[in-house]
């Protein structure tokens, strides 16, 4: 059964929302993984057994598994509040994208980053940048599941301006069969454009997106202004309003 048959009305209304818990029940299932790993280690030491290094290495890999959920965990809260601010899109797309990963539905789904170490620190809410981008990426692997297809997330742009693009693409190993009944097997360009734009103005109103198609793949552009043009715009608006 997909998610979208298993929501809510009320996660009907707001897709961010079924999104988000399908994420969370992802991250719950592999936390409850990593506290069966460290009780079946505990359970294997004796205590007047010697500390070995291979135990040793077993709990340092359990600790930094630990600490991957936890901080991919701390991308998805967002209480209102946050102000925009530099952020760095090198260290934070893989996050995102490893973040969507743990929803089980499309983990099947490829999804790869293309880096770009000179693209500039972006002036944006964090967690809104990041909520999304998480609707981008489901829409993108939820076409390319119905195609076969994989999913890539690349980001370049000016002094100006940054664009991070979610595409679908041929997959270099397509799978045996594909799922029918995605958005991607028969919804419109169009369509999908108009509920993803509506989805994302619901968890971040100023993001620029646009959605088209190209050589048959979905493409979804999302835009973000550079620091330094955020700070500029920021400037302008706080000298522009009137005294009173």
């Amino acid at each position: 059964m997909r998610v979208k048959e298993m929501m809510s009305p009320a996660a009907e209304s707001n897709p961010f929302d079924a999104l988000r818990d399908a994420i969370l029940r992802g991250m719950a299932h592999a936390l409850s993984n990593r506290v069966a790993a460290l009780g079946g280690i505990s359970g294997i030491v004796d205590p007047g057994q010697i500390w070995t290094e291979r135990l040793s290495k077993a709990l340092q890999e359990e600790a930094r598994r630990l600490e991957d959920i936890l901080r991919l965990m701390r991308l998805l809260p967002d209480d209102g509040r946050g102000t925009p601010g530099a952020v760095e899109l090198q260290p934070l797309v893989p996050d995102v994208v490893a973040l969507h990963a743990y929803h089980s539905a499309l983990l099947q789904v490829e999804c790869v980053v293309v880096h770009d170490r000179a693209t500039m620190p972006v002036f944006a809410n964090r967690p809104r940048l990041v909520h999304a981008l998480l609707l981008a990426i489901d829409e993108a692997k939820r076409h390319a599941r119905a195609r076969g297809a994989r999913v890539q997330v690349s980001y370049n742009g000016d002094a100006e301006r940054v664009t991070i693009r979610v595409a679908t693409e041929p997959s270099p190993t397509p799978p045996a069969r594909v799922v029918a009944g995605e958005s991607g097997d028969g919804g419109s360009i169009a369509a999908i454009g108009s509920a993803l734009r509506a989805a994302i103005a619901r968890v971040d109103a100023s993001r620029d997106v646009v959605v088209g198609e190209a050589n048959g793949e979905l493409r979804i552009d999302l835009t973000v202004p550079t620091l330094a043009a955020g700070r500029r715009g920021e400037h302008a608006a706080g000298t522009a309003r009137p005294t009173a």
